[in-house]
């Protein structure tokens, strides 16, 4: 076998020098070109992960971040490609090369230009040079690119305001160099007009609305830099007499108003009206019953939920779903029936259209008709497509969304889906979360675990959700459904955000942020502002436990961080706050700022 490295005349005793002398020539080749011969194992390859959430982009320049960590002996280059088509399907493609030391992790930045808002779609492909070995691939990249700046009033409708507030926010970058020109227009005549400079990135003012007669308005921004108009946004504003019931909606923080009031749904399905009593002592505010109940049984829960203090969801699903043609007499006389109803919170207007082959321009025509004949209550509507949540945004004035992945889906589903249902509107819609609270039965193998549920909650509050409902309330007989220990832990649930509700119901800070800054993978976090002191919302979508250290920027210095019912005791190091998050655990932290 050792023919081939012996010349005819060598003895037979001189075949293990031979061999001997080729392995000890190969391996110092081998130093030299940097490479292993094919007797050793091929070097692991480089591992790579997106860095932030893609969803920061803004109509302009964006990157793309990506973090590669080397865990050979070696050094190694890596190329990233970027394929990305725009809204209106031209292509983007940008590729960038890395070099990376031995047990290097660096972090690259993939350039890219959004000219125009809209949700981008493409794939990024991550691999080794010169072996062509691909180290990741990114498939099915969705990246939303929100517009560079936003506009709007602080209400869904007025009545007996005396001001009219509005304001303006840059998505990016400061401005300084900037006004705000902002008219009230009825018509063509301009009402009222204001120029506003920026502080920072935000622009707000206000006029007066007490004198306004009811009616149509518009409110129209123009954005002026140095060269002059740079962009204009217009917002509809309505007036109505003040009504006996209303529920506004809070534009600058997508909460509700319930009779001027900030109110945060925690809301259960299948309500009963034997059981309203005892659920409003449970800290849930509102919902939705079965929808095949009886008018009668309808006219009497309603009744009831005055009694009790609870709002309710009014169906009007079965007038829409499994329909040639919508029945629009018995929508109309529904509304008709119940729009002055003391527990009435919304109109439901359809559940799931996607499924049951809804028309959206159908949908949006019921949806003016009832925002014609009750102004005063908002449309609610639940879709559980998320390709299909842009298609349905214009028929309602919440947009709701049913995730339900256990067992067969990865919890994270509810914070991505939470994130595209904002992108649907461009953030100008409240999103609601219908938290999956049931198992056992169809498809659906278990019910989530009690840990499953809080997650699935807590990724809901983070990512923005405004209001938060349970399928559903299960009766006696059905624990295979909904085992106690979930009912328990909803009942949790509800009691801990209860009291929050103000908190929840509160501005984001503009100038607050909050970062992980150690690479931990799978936690978020969110933080809200009410009555000078912040409120620190994490979870770890992860099954794996978590040391994660946060860095508050925008904060004021802390006098204490207390952890709010189950969390986990956090701690103060080095101006970082260090939280350990069990495995699929979350948390609520109050920062108290020193000197309140």
């Amino acid at each position: 076998m050792y023919s081939a490295c012996r010349p005819s005349w060598t003895r037979h005793s001189a075949r293990p020098f031979c061999f001997a002398a080729l392995l000890l020539l190969a391996l110092q080749l081998g130093r030299l070109w940097g490479c292993s011969p094919a007797i050793q194992q091929a070097a692991p390859l480089p591992e790579a992960e997106l860095v932030g959430p893609p969803g920061l982009a803004v109509a302009g320049s964006n990157q793309l971040g990506v973090r590669l960590t080397n865990r050979s002996s070696r050094r190694t280059a890596v190329v990233a490609r970027l394929e990305l088509k725009t809204p209106t399907g031209r292509p983007l493609a940008h590729e960038q090369t890395l070099r990376l030391a031995p047990g290097a992790t660096r972090q690259l930045a993939l350039p890219y230009q959004a000219a125009e808002p809209g949700l981008y779609t493409g794939s990024l492909k991550v691999y080794e040079q010169g072996s062509g070995r691909l180290i990741r691939a990114f498939a099915d990249l969705t990246i939303p690119v929100w517009p560079r700046w936003e506009f709007t009033p602080d209400r869904s409708y007025y009545t007996s305001e005396a001001q009219l507030r509005f304001r303006a926010r840059l998505r990016r970058g400061k401005g300084e160099d900037k006004k705000l020109l902002v008219e009230l227009r009825e018509g063509e005549r301009v009402r009222a007009k204001q120029q506003l400079p920026f502080r920072g990135s935000e622009a707000a003012g206000s006029f007066a609305m007490a004198q306004l007669p009811p009616g149509r308005y518009t409110l129209r921004a123009r954005l002026q830099g140095p060269a002059g108009i740079e962009d204009s946004l217009s917002y509809p504003i309505y007036k109505y007499p003040p009504a006996a019931q209303e529920i506004k909606i809070d534009l600058y923080t997508q909460g509700l108003l319930v009779e001027g009031k900030p109110f945060f749904p925690l809301g259960l399905y299948w309500l009963q009206a034997e059981d309203l009593e005892e659920l409003a002592r449970l800290h849930f505010n509102c919902g939705d019953y079965f929808y095949k109940l009886r008018e009668s049984q309808i006219a009497a829960l309603m009744d009831e939920a005055a009694r009790s203090g609870i709002r309710i969801l009014l169906e009007l699903t079965p007038f829409i779903r499994g329909r040639a043609e919508p029945d629009y007499q018995a929508i109309t006389a529904t509304v008709e029936r119940y729009r002055r109803h003391p527990a009435l919170l919304a109109w439901y207007l359809v559940d799931e259209p996607a499924d049951a082959k809804v028309d959206s321009a159908q949908l949006e025509g019921i949806y003016q008709q009832l925002r014609r004949s009750d102004p005063y209550h908002p449309v609610y509507l639940v879709n559980n497509r998320p390709r299909t949540y842009r298609t349905y945004a214009e028929a309602s004035d919440i947009l709701a969304i049913d995730v339900y992945p256990v067992p067969d889906h990865p919890l994270t589903r509810v914070g991505d889906y939470t994130q595209q249902a904002r992108w649907a509107s461009q953030g100008r819609k409240p999103v609601w979360l219908v938290a999956q609270a049931f198992g056992g039965v169809e498809h659906w193998g278990r019910p989530p675990t009690p840990a499953e549920l809080r997650n699935m909650v807590f990724q809901g509050l983070v990512q923005g959700a405004s209001g938060l409902l349970f399928y559903r309330h299960c009766q006696k007989g059905e624990e295979q459904i909904q085992p106690p220990a979930l009912w328990r832990e909803m009942r949790t649930l509800a009691a801990e955000l209860a009291p929050l509700g103000p908190v929840l119901t509160a501005p984001v800070p503009l100038l607050a942020q909050v970062e992980c800054v150690d690479g931990s993978q799978g936690v978020q976090a969110m933080l809200r502002e009410y009555r000078g002191q912040y409120y620190l919302f994490v979870v770890n979508c992860r099954a794996a436990a978590q040391r994660t250290r946060f860095r508050l920027r925008g904060l004021p210095s802390l006098a204490r961080v207390e952890a709010l019912y189950q969390s986990q005791a956090p701690a103060l190091q080095d101006g970082l706050l260090v939280i350990d998050l069990a495995a699929l655990g979350a948390g609520i932290y109050r920062l108290e700022p020193a000197g309140t």
